[in-house]
């Protein structure tokens, strides 16, 4: 009994020098802190870079699908672009322009005003047949069928605040970014993040002397003959940070797109391939 008592002695002081052995000091739980707080500080932009380009390889796959279902329906209709520019079917006088009338879901409740001309429903939209198997609706549609019907493969993921509502080709600083007034995002405006690239139409307006009609029928005919020449190089789908970009009034515009990113846009050719890539203001 007394060597086992001469034992537990032996080995109490052990025994509690090995229970402390086993916590932490504060100082080393500081330091512990101190080096995760280092490594989330270095992981953070990692990670936010990589969620980027998760975005911009979604938008990239979504933009060519919409580019991809156009060269068929060209094809389908021989040569014409699925391209609306105010109401469908084509007014005989044209007086206005969209971008966003091909493809897209229902607009937003400001473009019920002017007539409803360019209060286009999803199964008006020529393209959408070609990138769906729902069924489309093609009443104008209450404000709760504008907000519930969607159509995911034209939104952008970096698209949070749109610029239609604001755009005027008569404002001298056409091209300055204004926020929508509603806050609204252009896919939820409009009903796409990708619009059509009209740039041409501006050419054609000044060689019909400002006749809207005889542009646009001028510029879908040349577009029904431009895959003859060099489609890998004409761009006719475009976020709209490309519209915004390209149509600067300063050479030295610098505009900040939904990826943090100076001067870029998600674009598609008549090729059929998309690319993110630098624009040219001015």
């Amino acid at each position: 009994m007394w060597k086992n008592n001469e034992t537990l002695a032996r080995m109490s002081p052990q025994t509690s020098s090995a229970r402390r052995t086993n916590g932490f000091t504060l100082i080393e739980l500081l330091v512990v802190i101190a080096v995760i707080a280092l490594l989330v500080g270095l992981l953070l932009p990692a990670l936010g870079k990589g969620r980027l380009e998760a975005k911009r390889t979604i938008s990239i796959a979504n933009i060519r699908s919409i580019a991809q279902a156009g060269s068929i329906y060209q094809a389908d209709q021989k040569g014409q672009l699925p391209i609306v520019p105010t109401g469908v079917p084509v007014p005989t006088v044209i007086n206005g322009f969209i971008t966003f009338g091909g493809w897209g879901k229902y607009p937003g409740t400001f473009w019920t005003q002017s007539g409803g001309i360019f209060d286009i429903p999803p199964g008006k939209r020529p393209l959408n047949s070609y990138l769906t198997s729902q069924p489309l609706p093609t009443e104008t549609g209450t404000t709760n069928s504008r907000a519930t019907w969607q159509m995911p493969v034209f939104k952008d993921p970096s698209d949070k605040i749109g610029h239609q509502q604001a755009w005027d080709a008569y404002d001298p600083t056409f091209g300055v970014v204004r926020d929508n007034p509603d806050y609204s995002s252009c896919y939820d405006d409009v009903g796409t993040s990708y619009l059509c690239q009209i740039k041409w139409f501006f050419q054609t307006t000044r060689l019909t002397g400002g006749d809207w009609t005889r542009a646009w029928h001028m510029g879908t005919r040349r577009l029904r003959i431009a895959d003859t020449f060099q489609p890998s190089r004409f761009i006719w789908i475009n976020d709209e940070y490309c519209d915004i970009t390209i149509n600067q009034v300063a050479n030295n515009a610098a505009i900040k797109n939904g990826y943090g990113d100076i001067n870029k846009a998600v674009v598609a050719f008549l090729d059929g391939h998309a690319r993110y890539m630098k624009m040219i203001p001015g």
